[in-house]
């Protein structure tokens, strides 16, 4: 009797440590998984049409992002965890890769680029299984090429051609103000290049100059700003995910495969020489197709461990 007993202990024992093994296994999975892909979003940041939206979405952590910033007071503890990992990841990618991938823009901008637009191609057939009906409607391409025609257009708006930065005292630190809440918006919705609408508003210089010599008011004024832009954002960007999903995902499908229109205008495009002979259109052909197939694998990979 004794016997039974002590058997039943030490397999009811066993049989504990093993589902807290795999429970503290996913969990160091899940975990991982978030600040990795904070990390891959953080880096891509500085790619011309690569938003930190867009990335975002390709790696199937948008839905999950938006959700805990809308509901971040139902759930402070969980909601503020989640947010501190991917945070430690972006924060890690932007202090660490985004110069490496500066400095490879520079050196082979014509390989690098076609690297992240195969990133991008990579990531759509995720989109399209979440935005898939039994049959394709005219609304659904009409919503896709609305997404496409509104991401194409901003990225075709001149430089400073909505200035902000004259004036000084009250005025400017109002306008100041008004730059977060658009940075808020280029943060979140996907396809929407966050650098390219700073040059529009002609505060990119200004910003970079702030950081620079650290300028606290003006960091935190834009940085409070950008907060309450993303806080005010997301509450209506996860009411169409829930209430409309098929007619959203078809929007940022086009959000999306419209933000490329900038990688091939600003990288792709000036980095054909003008002469090229044909030994140069060999090697830059070749080098691309693996660039682009790379690109695509390595988002493909990262976009299936889905939240």
């Amino acid at each position: 009797m004794r016997n039974k007993q002590d058997f039943g202990f030490w397999y009811s024992t066993n049989t504990w440590f093993e589902e807290e093994f795999i429970g503290m296994k996913n969990k160091l999975k899940d975990n991982l998984t978030i600040i990795l892909k904070g990390y891959a979003i953080g880096s891509s940041m500085s790619v011309p049409g690569v938003s930190g939206g867009t990335m975002a979405i390709l790696l199937g952590i948008y839905d999950r992002l938006i959700s805990s910033i809308s509901n971040f007071f139902k759930d402070i503890k969980g909601n503020m965890s989640f947010l501190l990992k991917f945070g430690i990841g972006a924060a890690a990618g932007i202090g660490s890769l985004s110069f490496l991938i500066k400095w490879l823009l520079e050196k082979f901008p014509l390989p690098v680029s076609v690297f992240f637009l195969g990133a991008i191609v990579g990531g759509i057939p995720a989109l399209y299984n979440r935005a898939r009906e039994s049959v394709i409607r005219l609304s659904s391409v009409l919503y896709f090429l609305l997404g496409l025609l509104i991401v194409t257009g901003i990225g075709f708006i001149p430089a400073g051609i909505l200035n902000v930065t004259p004036g000084s005292g009250i005025v400017h630190y109002i306008m100041i103000l008004v730059t977060g809440i658009v940075i808020a918006l280029a943060l979140v919705l996907p396809g929407i290049s966050t650098s390219h609408m700073l040059l529009v508003l002609g505060m990119y210089d200004d910003m970079l100059t702030a950081i620079t010599e650290f300028d606290i008011v003006y960091i935190g004024i834009l940085g409070i700003a950008t907060l309450i832009g993303v806080f005010l954002i997301t509450k209506p960007i996860e009411w169409t995910l829930k209430t409309f999903p098929h007619q959203t995902y078809c929007m940022i499908i086009g959000f999306v495969l419209g933000s490329t229109a900038e990688i091939f205008r600003d990288k792709i495009l000036p980095a054909i020489p003008a002469g090229a002979d044909a030994f140069w259109w060999v090697c830059s052909v070749l080098m691309s197709v693996a660039a682009f197939i790379l690109g695509f694998m390595a988002i493909k990979s990262l976009s299936r461990f889905e939240d």
